[in-house]
């Protein structure tokens, strides 16, 4: 199953059977609540329809795709919620994917909501410096800007970075140190 396109409200489908179908982006924000909210009804409320609207739309779609898409949680002393299933979670990602074609910042935003991270730039690899266990990007940014970055050569292998490829890297700050301008002198 493949999310082919984002375009005019509406999110294109295909299935492993090759059937395409259409659905409201609606659908899938409904779906992005459920992540973010562990909760169907907070997932309606936020995409400000009712819950039985809420369910009617995951079932259908449920029912088109073959596969559950949210499974409830039972209620205890917290209550109860609903999580997204692998195959939900696959699809949203797909989605996402798809998104980001027709909506430039998209991926910053959906980073940023998963992440505590706010520092987010797309780079593109100038060179990787390979060595058995540690690799080195160089990175460019714009305007003509350069970011180094390193990490394991299982990660850079497994993320399927190469040179001439873009990349988005992910900056947290954890410590800031200021000086007085009485230190600086020019």
């Amino acid at each position: 199953m493949s999310v082919l396109e984002v375009r005019g409200g509406k999110v294109f489908l295909r299935l492993d059977n090759g059937e395409s179908f259409q659905v409201g982006i609606s659908y899938f924000e409904l779906l992005d609540g459920v992540r973010r909210y562990g909760s169907l009804s907070g997932a309606c409320r936020e995409v400000g329809v009712t819950l039985k609207t809420g369910l009617r739309w995951v079932r259908s779609l449920e029912s088109r795709l073959g596969f559950r898409l949210v499974e409830p949680r039972k209620g205890g002393r917290g209550g109860g919620g609903s999580v997204l299933t692998q195959h939900a979670q696959r699809l949203l990602e797909r989605y996402y994917s798809a998104r980001t074609a027709t909506k430039p910042g998209f991926i910053t935003t959906f980073l940023e909501s998963l992440l505590s991270a706010r520092n987010i730039l797309r780079c593109r690899v100038k060179s990787i410096k390979k060595t058995e266990v540690l690799s080195l990007l160089d990175m460019e940014l714009e305007p003509s800007q350069s970011l180094k970055a390193l990490l394991t050569t299982e990660s850079l292998e497994r993320l399927n970075i190469r040179e001439g490829g873009e990349v988005i890297a992910i900056i947290k700050a954890t410590e800031v140190l200021i000086a007085s301008r009485d230190l600086i002198r020019t």
